[in-house]
């Protein structure tokens, strides 16, 4: 009991210097400690990839006129960075544009390889309301499929992609309709991080292929987390600010993030 009693002092002041230390942690200390926000973690502006041969400027936005198939005044847009390139890690990547109010009858999608030859093409009746307007306003995709005739894109090799709403088949060129273009660069991910990507949550792989730089993978994985948690404020915010990236403008409204659709049905025609 003695031993008790001497030896309290001490430990009330262990205590005491215990609470003193954590109480007095610099702020600068306290804010590393936080994990970081998930639109924090994104970059500000995607950077092409720096390679030979690089591809020319693309066409990322449609004309914004009103006409027989834009209803409004809002543009068809491309979903890549604003130099129009970005790079995928995958086989066959994922591909997204917004998509306005239109009265479009299909969407035809091409891929090109370096040298301007087409190695995909697919074509898509879009839905109509009871006034022929297509859908709502929102964010479509399309998966490149792995079929017997398209081959995985190839490491190193740059492609370009093209989405084209088909207002009128009179023009057999479609220089009649409103087109999007992007390009894609494949690259490859060290072993050891592919196997870091593949243990990681949706967030964290956010974070992981932005700082890659692979742009199609992080939107991808933004764009599934906003349709799986169109409530979840970390989400929006990330993918706001991805979107503020490529300059699209206006902003979606949050009902037009939340109307995400992929065009996996049946398609017309190859």
């Amino acid at each position: 009991m003695a031993w008790y009693m001497r030896s309290s002092p001490f430990r009330i002041l262990t205590v005491a210097l215990a609470l003193g230390l954590a109480v007095n942690v610099p702020l600068q200390v306290q804010a590393q400690l936080r994990p970081a926000s998930l639109s924090s973690q994104l970059p500000l502006q995607w950077e092409p990839p720096r390679t030979p041969g690089s591809s020319a400027p693309v066409n990322r936005e449609s004309g914004g006129v009103r006409g027989p198939c834009l209803t409004t005044s809002q543009k068809l847009v491309a979903l890549v960075p604003a130099s129009g390139m970005g790079t995928t890690t995958a086989d066959y990547p994922t591909v997204f544009w917004y998509m306005p109010e239109s009265q479009a009858s299909a969407v035809e999608f091409m891929l090109q390889d370096s040298n301007n030859r087409q190695v995909y093409s697919v074509k898509y009746n879009l839905a109509k309301s009871a006034e022929g307007v297509v859908r709502a306003p929102g964010i479509m995709s399309l998966t490149l499929p792995a079929l017997a005739n398209l081959s995985p894109l190839k490491s190193g090799q740059t492609y370009k992609w093209s989405v084209t709403l088909i207002c009128t088949t009179e023009l057999t060129d479609n220089s009649g309709n409103p087109f999007v273009e992007g390009t894609i660069e494949r690259v490859d991910l060290a072993p050891s991080l592919a196997w870091r990507i593949e243990q990681a949550t949706p967030k964290e792989r956010v974070a992981l292929y932005a700082q890659q730089g692979a742009w199609y993978e992080t939107l991808k994985t933004l764009v599934e987390l906003q349709r799986d948690f169109p409530r979840d404020r970390e989400v929006t915010q990330a993918l706001d600010k991805l979107l503020q990236s490529v300059e699209l403008d206006p902003m979606p409204q949050s009902s037009e993030r939340e109307n995400i659709s992929q065009l996996n049905s049946v398609p017309l025609e190859r």
